[in-house]
């Protein structure tokens, strides 16, 4: 490949895997927005807060064991068709879900068989992200993190809607998303290379398990950003999974379906993009100088988010509580720029698939009881109070990545190969 297509292709390629992550994102949404939909078109069927709040930790628990697995796996296989299979087992289970009679079927196909088929994509996206990309790193993967806003918002108004129109709207929004999703995963079987991993010396690099593991385990810095992003996965999913109902039980907000998914989205994710916009920025341009940067901009992210997930559900009138999801917004955006190109500053790129599994893995398990937990809160006390209480959670991990940057960032950072 000469250096024209390949300047060329490494932005198709960033397109091709930004889209497969917008559907990933928006199908995870589609859920979230249609919670009492579902819950009251599957009310004879044992639907409640709880059990729905059970089917999203099923996924997140689904996700966190399998993602180790999808990472090692992007490492010593081919990238292209471990994301290949990925997509077409999520996009599946997607739309088959629009035909869920039972929690059951929910459990199985939007808990299990999505969790497991989402999981195979993002290790290997990423790393195919952070080889062709080098000097616009945090820029591209910032580009690929803003799919999952677009995905959000879009979803979430779309299944809002659908939603209010009638008692089972809902099920269109999933053969929707799912539909359009199986057609993007043979748009990605087409145009995406079969890229060879990075080069050293005149040998490909396929590490041992046994190494990949211990790039990881032994650098404290990897583990507090892991940590930290754990943190942000548990109290994150609270506020997608229950906003929009913790709206709707506003009731002097008067608030519909349709309205309360649109605010439950739309400020937090406007913050997010000016968020990862002037985050990406910063971190493009002084990590050459201060490598620690990425780390710092994650942890004032965190920072900001712990009081304002709190002030959003304890505020009295719908524009204070706009306001503070905005805040919120813009500390999620500082942390996203980074989410993996952090974690990438102190993991050699032979190993960055593998990590992008143990990383995914343990936040992913940190993170998964969320939604039930917050569901049983909800149930037996109120939304309003776990959700104030899981805004802590972000401060946790504020604290881990400032101490993984003064104690270990100096001794675990890594330099940068180029492709080959």
């Amino acid at each position: 490949m000469n250096q024209s297509d390949e300047r060329r292709y490494k932005w198709v390629l960033l397109g091709l895997l930004a889209g497969i992550y917008f559907f990933m994102h928006a199908s995870r949404q589609v859920f979230n927005a249609s919670l009492p939909q579902i819950k009251a078109d599957l009310a004879g069927h044992g639907a409640t807060d709880a059990q729905l709040g059970l089917s999203r930790t099923i996924f997140l628990f689904a996700y966190g064991i399998m993602v180790p697995f999808a990472g090692v796996a992007a490492d010593f296989l081919r990238r292209k068709w471990v994301i290949v299979i990925g997509a077409l087992l999520f996009s599946t289970s997607v739309f088959f879900t629009g035909y869920a009679d039972s929690m059951l079927m929910l459990f199985v196909l939007y808990g299990f068989v999505n969790g497991v088929g989402q999981c195979m994509i993002p290790s290997a996206a990423s790393s195919l992200i952070a080889q062709y990309h080098t000097e616009t790193r945090s820029t591209a993967l910032s580009i690929y993190q803003s799919a999952l806003y677009v995905g959000i918002l879009t979803s979430s108004v779309a299944a809002g809607w659908l939603g209010g129109a009638s008692s089972g709207g809902w099920r269109i929004s999933f053969w929707g998303f799912g539909a359009v999703a199986v057609a993007w995963t043979f748009v990605l079987a087409f145009f995406l290379r079969d890229t060879p991993a990075l080069e050293v010396g005149n040998a490909e690099a396929k590490p041992r398990f046994a190494d990949a593991l211990k790039a990881f385990c032994l650098k404290p810095s990897a583990w507090l950003v892991t940590f930290a992003f754990g943190m942000l996965v548990f109290g994150s999913n609270c506020f997608r999974t229950w906003m929009p109902a913790f709206l709707q039980q506003q009731k002097e907000w008067n608030l519909t379906p349709g309205s309360a998914a649109f605010h439950a989205v739309f400020w937090f994710y406007l913050g997010s993009v000016i968020g990862i916009a002037i985050g990406a920025r910063a971190s493009d341009r002084l990590s050459a100088k201060h490598r620690g940067i990425r780390l710092t901009i994650m942890a004032i992210g965190l920072a900001i988010s712990a009081p304002a997930m709190a002030a959003m559900v304890l505020v009295p009138t719908l524009p204070m509580s706009c306001a503070m999801m905005f805040l919120f917004g813009i500390g999620g955006g500082f942390f996203d720029c980074n989410i993996c190109a952090g974690l990438f500053d102190v993991v050699a790129p032979r190993y960055r698939s593998a990590a992008m599994g143990f990383y995914l893995h343990v936040a992913f398990l940190l993170g998964c009881p969320a939604t039930a937990v917050l569901g049983w809160v909800g149930h037996n006390y109120s939304l309003q109070a776990g959700m104030a209480m899981f805004g802590g959670t972000y401060a946790l991990g504020a604290i881990a990545i400032f101490v993984a940057r003064a104690f270990f960032f100096q001794r675990d950072q890594v330099q940068d190969e180029r492709t080959a």
